[in-house]
């Protein structure tokens, strides 16, 4: 049977070219690839949780942080789509969020106008 391929290893020359961090001054090598922003993530999963009001609202802020993160990271942050789809979203949440609130008050501007002028003529 023939064998199977084994892993190669690094050599310790190779281990020395990987960094764990990224220092904020250095610019990212065509050998690494950018990490995508936790804000951004973090505004796609409040934006997502929109059908209640306090996500919907934390979301703005944190899309807004994202994208000022990921313009001053020079290449290190990704994840611009995700911070803009969180934006609209959220955006589309507590546009619907008003909707209800004004509905609901002229609603109940309207009912209790109504009951006042019942009670007046048969009063």
């Amino acid at each position: 049977m023939p064998e199977s391929p084994r892993l190669e290893e690094k050599s310790d020359a190779d281990r020395s070219e990987e960094r764990t961090a990224l220092e904020p001054n250095q610019l990212i090598t065509p050998g690494e690839s950018p990490r995508t922003s936790v804000l951004a993530i973090l505004c796609v999963f409040c934006a997502a949780l929109g059908f209640f009001l306090l996500p919907a609202i934390a979301a703005v802020p944190l899309g807004i942080g994202a994208l000022r993160a990921i313009d001053a990271s020079e290449g290190r942050l990704r994840g611009r789509h995700l911070a803009v789809v969180g934006l609209c979203v959220s955006v589309v949440a507590l546009s619907l969020w008003f909707l209800f609130f004004t509905v609901t008050w002229v609603g109940v501007n309207l009912v209790t106008g109504l009951i006042e002028m019942l009670l007046a003529a048969f009063g």
